[in-house]
């Protein structure tokens, strides 16, 4: 193991090295890896009856065979490496959508004996549901108290004060919870069943279960209470309200951003009124701009019909009638009289 130039000098002092330097954990490596994954994908594959040629299975069985340390002896290690890594892909492809990495977290926990493995096969999905659990144990140890009623709900942050105000917002709160808890056990259990679930996203649903119950207080307390008088939620009461705010913290932001959005409309005045203005005046333009093509056209076929009555060259026609086509196209503009009485480019005055 090659050590980096300040660890190799302070072992040359006799300095003590840390243990993970030392001596590298054996199942952090590229090998270890190739083979637990290349393991763990063979073991979904047949669970699920996936189709895997058996010469895979066979020769993925002696490379990671118990006998051996290493995917193969030292003599047959870069071969055996490239038939691991092809072994690797192959599976890869046949559990797709699954990836990898997350079937291998799933075997070693499906594996292993954990007193919680009854609440999800990962540490993530056992907090999820413990938290869940916790505001749903909370909604119930508050809905308890008697200053909880639909009364003192309805009165809010203005109205109420002293104990009543405190039981019913933790009431709120942990009712917003319970919906951010939900929302957050169903999207990571989907993962889950997809074998897609990847770690590093873990702290994302902390952040959520925070801006769930933000949400949800936002929705009952902070908005107008006539905001939802004309629409599909005036019968839903403030508990409800809240879990629904701490289900979708996204749809709460939208009606934010919404108001937000027309406080600055007001602010600024309509721009409606000035697009449509410049819209108008654009299809003004095009239709003056038409028009005079269509004038310009129309007075260039009466000067070639003038010159087919006035007998004129058949090249003249010629080319009168290209240049009249080009200008239709757009190549070029009208230019009346002149390039009929002005042949001055050379090869009009060739065809002259």
């Amino acid at each position: 193991m090659h050590l980096p130039l300040f660890l190799f000098r302070a072992r040359e002092r006799g300095a003590s090295l840390p243990a993970a330097l030392e001596s590298p954990d054996p199942n952090d490596t590229l090998d270890a890896q190739l083979r637990n994954e290349c393991d763990a994908m063979a073991r979904f594959a047949l669970r699920h009856g996936l189709p895997v040629a058996p010469e895979s299975i066979a020769d993925l069985a002696r490379l990671i065979s118990a006998d051996t340390p290493s995917p193969a002896p030292a003599a047959d290690e870069p071969d055996a490496r490239h038939r691991l890594a092809a072994l690797h892909g192959k599976l890869a492809a046949v559990i797709a959508p699954a990836t990898p990495h997350a079937v291998l977290l799933l075997d070693s926990h499906y594996r292993k004996a954990h007193p919680l493995a009854w609440l999800g096969p990962v540490p993530l999905i056992r907090l999820l549901s413990i938290a869940a659990i916790a505001f749903l144990v909370a909604v119930i140890a508050t809905g308890l108290s008697p200053d909880v009623s639909a009364k003192n709900i309805e009165q809010g942050f203005l109205t109420a004060s002293g104990t009543s105000l405190l039981w019913n917002t933790l009431f709120l709160i942990f009712c917003a919870g319970l919906g951010a808890s939900f929302a957050a056990l169903f999207q990571a259990h989907r993962y889950i069943a997809d074998a897609t679930y990847d770690p590093r996203y873990d702290a994302s649903y902390g952040a959520r279960l925070i801006l769930g119950v933000i949400a949800g207080l936002i929705l009952v307390e902070m908005l107008p209470r006539d905001l939802f008088d004309s629409g599909g939620m005036r019968s839903f009461g403030k508990p409800a309200l809240a879990m629904l705010g701490g289900f979708s913290a996204t749809a709460v932001h939208r009606l934010l951003q919404r108001l937000v959005d027309t406080l600055d409309a007001l602010v600024k005045g309509d721009p409606a009124a000035g697009i449509a203005a410049m819209r108008s005046a654009e299809r003004a333009q095009t239709a003056q701009t038409r028009a005079q093509m269509q004038s310009e056209i129309a007075a260039s076929l009466v000067e070639l019909q003038q010159a087919l009555d006035d007998t004129a060259s058949t090249d003249d026609v010629k080319r009168r009638l290209a240049a009249l086509t080009r200008t239709m196209l757009g190549a070029e503009p009208i230019r009346g009289g002149a390039a009929r009485s002005n042949p001055s480019s050379p090869v009009e005055a060739k065809a002259r």
